[in-house]
């Protein structure tokens, strides 16, 4: 068996603890792979991966390696860690079973997002939490929606987010957006400080696909789960659509959403 361990090299406790981990897997016959976000190693062959750090690292971890259709463990090293099963503390005794095969899997849709400048196609990202459509030049802009190529009016504002239910408990609610139960299917479309009091959030199935194109003749930049950003003219077009893969979340301890949420939420606003 081959695990990849992926960490943050921004944060020398995730390295130390990579190194912990890789010693513990060496002495269970594991072999081991580690990524920090230098190291091109996408095309080396692995069955799972175990994540140290925080819902950035594995939002990064999705988006690379979503398409090796592996189970995921996350070991929460950040601050709130929506998307991490178990503490750094809890390693020692849940690390045995994930290796044996003793978890669940939870699996977590992800968008596909295509950027079009006219006709051609510029950039193909996948997003676990959001994509987001703003103004380079930071000022009011308006947005034409279309769902299922049906008209859906103009959004206008400082912008619009297309969440995933991952993404629902981050900017997507920090900006008034619903939050949604992680393991269903669904868009959620959150104005960015609308101008227009009848844009209000809204959730869309996930077969249907969405598309964003701007209006005022300005620039604009597509950030996806604000990690990579796209930079686009008003002749562009953003298409949204569900993934064909989604990210398989490994749950080697048992966790009730609503409680997690409540807990982490409350936990991150006094911390």
């Amino acid at each position: 068996m081959k695990i990849m361990i992926v960490n943050n090299k921004r944060l020398s406790s995730t390295m130390e603890m990579g190194d912990k981990v890789a010693l513990a897997l060496h002495r269970m016959g594991v072999e081991v792979l580690i990524d920090s976000s230098s190291a091109d190693i996408t095309s080396e062959p692995f069955e799972a991966i175990i994540v140290l750090g925080g819902d950035g690292t594995m939002i990064r971890t999705a988006r690379q390696y979503a398409d090796r259709n592996v189970p995921v463990l996350g070991v929460n090293m950040g601050t709130v860690g929506f998307l991490s099963n178990i503490r750094a503390d809890e390693f020692d005794r849940y690390l045995q079973p994930f290796v044996n095969g003793d978890f669940t899997l939870e699996e977590r849709m992800l968008q596909e997002i295509s950027v079009f400048q006219g006709n051609c196609l510029i950039d193909r990202l996948l997003s676990l939490n959001e994509v987001s459509i703003k103004s380079r030049a930071a000022r009011t802009i308006s947005l034409e929606v279309k769902i299922e190529g049906h008209p859906h009016g103009i959004y206008r504002g400082d912008g619009l987010i297309v969440a995933t239910p991952s993404g629902s408990t981050g900017y997507s609610l920090s900006c008034g957006g619903p939050i949604i139960d992680p393991v269903l299917d669904a868009f959620v479309l959150t104005p960015i400080s609308s101008y227009k009091l009848n844009k209000r959030p809204l959730v869309v199935a996930a077969d249907k696909q969405i598309e964003i194109k701007p209006r005022d003749g300005e620039q604009y930049y597509v950030a996806v789960d604000g990690q990579v950003c796209t930079n686009i003219k008003d002749d562009g077009l953003v298409h949204i659509k569900k993934a064909d893969r989604g990210l398989k979340l490994a749950i080697v301890k048992p966790r009730f959403f609503f409680e997690t949420m409540e807990e982490r939420l409350q936990r991150d606003q006094n911390g």
